[in-house]
């Protein structure tokens, strides 16, 4: 779940520009943070890496398909409705950003030749290309580009990320047969980098939204260098190459396609099904399982790449059920998870332990937070809940004659089975039982959302810091990934207050008080943080990591 709920990271769970100067600050920052822990780090302002070791004076070759597993199924192909991360990453290949992220991470034209913001923030103006048309023939112009952010806008789309990306966009104008003007009700910092993702906020065919209607979401149709082929369902996605692309951003090669042929997403749950499937060739690419990690790096026969995770793995409290409507319980869990042994048998220890809802490769993230947060105290846990009325008699804790019991809905994968039987087990330490009930991506989000649950495990993977308003924000309970129902005006101010400062050093402090506020409330008991690494079959070429963590497909080709 980018916003989102990551079931797509790529293991298996369930995605700011600033001065160069501050750029160098933040990474020191971080990788200092870090070094202790052997992680390899990938700042927020990370430059692009090559996969592999380019062929010297080789030339591109077209053709070829390429085979990448994913570890779950998308809810939805829609980029409008989806809230999914694994969504996002298959559509950016289908579809074109109105601005582009060059590997530099400057904002760079896209679909927009030019764009222009009033001096109060209010107005956004762009012209756009003459030279696109959609999948199925139809030309991209103004009235299209307005269909698609009237959609995002609209209520009844329900739309779970595009919405929040867009924020308080309230109104989509045509000005000209090229040219649309956005207005907005206060400035908002972030629309700048979320147009950037096409993944969301995608400009699709309005005639295809027309005739598919609900089956839109099945094989969606946008601009990009690759179309949605085929979804055989439980199987695979297979995109094939659009012959009729010749509008790549200017840091990408110019004037013809994509040279790979398809781009397939073979959904492998498991994980040592999906390395067996690797290592036989089935598949070219995977994010690899944390368990095999040092065998396939030192294996000579791949590339691999590691990166640390824009996101946090949790447990959510669902704050309006018992007993998680009561603060002190929830402070006592996040005293009673020693996370250090959560990230050794979920991971194998390959990543960091959480703090907070940020991660540090996250522009936003406040290095505070590791002290101001609770650690493992498993006797201050015990005082919290007994100050709660929940005491022990014999080894379990009661109240008002009644066990402290409760459920953990889980989205079954294999690392989190494994967190949540250490999680389980630190809990009956204390005197507590929790039963976990497992489901698939789709229904537990839907639970989550109407709001069924007590708790649940749940994840993100999102690349800038306003996660905070897709998450948190109370306009998001019930339809969006607001999962832990928290109804708090003084949060939704400082969201609100983080959105809307337009110098980055307010916005900063606007952040770190979100970091320590969130701590405060204790919403999650967040967990770990990935450090991933992601590997390939050595014939590709010309692929690149981008730093907003994923790959880059357009200039890759595959060697003889």
């Amino acid at each position: 779940m980018t916003p989102l709920p990551s079931q797509t990271t790529p293991r298996d769970d369930v995605s700011l520009q600033v001065r160069p100067s501050r750029r160098r600050v933040l990474q020191a920052m971080s990788a200092a943070a870090l070094a202790g822990a052997g992680i390899a780090m990938r700042g927020p302002f990370a430059l692009a890496e090559p996969v592999g070791t380019p062929q010297a004076d080789a030339a591109p070759q077209a053709g070829g398909s390429w085979i990448i597993a994913i570890a779950e199924e998308p809810d939805t192909l829609d980029p409008h409705t989806t809230g999914a991360a694994v969504t996002q990453t298959i559509m950016r290949n289908v579809c074109d950003p109105l601005i582009a992220k060059d590997f530099d991470g400057n904002y760079v034209p896209g679909l927009a030749t030019e764009w222009k913001i009033s001096t109060d923030g209010l107005t956004w103006d762009f012209t756009l290309r003459t030279d696109v048309t959609f999948h199925d023939g139809t030309p991209l112009n103004a009235d299209a580009v307005k269909a698609s952010l009237d959609r995002i806008i609209d209520p009844a789309t329900k739309s779970a990320g595009a919405k929040s990306s867009l924020g308080p966009v309230e109104s989509v104008t045509v000005t000209g047969p090229n040219a649309v003007q956005l207005t907005l009700s206060k400035p908002f910092a972030p629309l700048l980098d979320g147009l950037t993702n096409s993944g969301f906020i995608a400009i699709v065919s309005p005639t295809a939204v027309t005739s598919a209607g609900e089956d839109f979401g099945r094989k969606p149709i946008s601009t990009g260098p690759f179309m949605v082929d085929e979804w055989v369902s439980s199987d695979h996605i297979t995109l094939k190459k659009n012959p009729n692309y010749k509008w790549a951003p200017g840091y990408l090669h110019q004037n013809d396609g994509a040279y790979l042929d398809s781009l397939t997403f073979r959904i492998v749950t498991e994980d040592a099904a999906r390395t067996a499937a690797f290592q036989a060739n089935e598949i070219n690419e995977m994010g690899v399982p944390s368990t095999d990690v040092e065998s396939i790096k030192q294996s000579d026969q791949y590339w691999t790449l590691d990166h640390l995770r824009k996101g946090v793995v949790f447990m959510e409290f669902n704050v309006t059920k018992a007993p998680f409507d009561d603060l002190k319980v929830r402070q006592a869990f996040n005293y009673a998870v020693d996370k250090t042994a959560v990230l050794n048998a979920a991971v194998q220890g390959l990543g960091i332990t959480a703090v907070g809802f940020l991660s540090p490769s996250i522009v936003g993230y406040w290095p505070g937070i590791t002290d101001y947060a609770p650690h493992f105290d498993q006797a201050k846990a015990g005082q919290l809940l007994d100050a709660a009325g929940w005491t022990l008699n014999g080894s379990n804790r009661e109240k008002d004659g009644q066990p402290f019991k409760f459920t953990i809905y889980n989205l079954k994968t294999d690392s989190w089975d494994r967190a949540l039987q250490v999680v389980q087990s630190q809990l009956k330490d204390i005197g507590v039982q929790m039963d976990i009930q497992d489901f698939e991506f789709g229904t537990l989000l839907q639970k989550c959302q109407a709001g069924e649950h007590q708790m649940e495990m749940m994840g993100y993977t999102y690349p800038i810091a306003d996660i905070a308003y897709l998450w948190f924000d109370s306009v998001n309970i019930g339809t969006g990934l607001n999962l832990s129902h928290l109804n708090d005006p003084n949060l939704d101010a400082l969201i609100d207050q983080s959105r809307t400062a337009l110098d980055q050093a307010a916005r900063d402090q606007v952040y770190q008080d979100l970091q320590k506020y969130l701590v405060d409330q204790a919403v999650w008991v967040p967990l770990w943080i990935d450090n991933y690494t992601e590997a390939y079959d050595k014939s590709i070429q010309g692929a690149k990591f981008h730093p907003d963590g994923y790959t880059v497909y357009f200039d890759a080709w595959l060697s003889s």
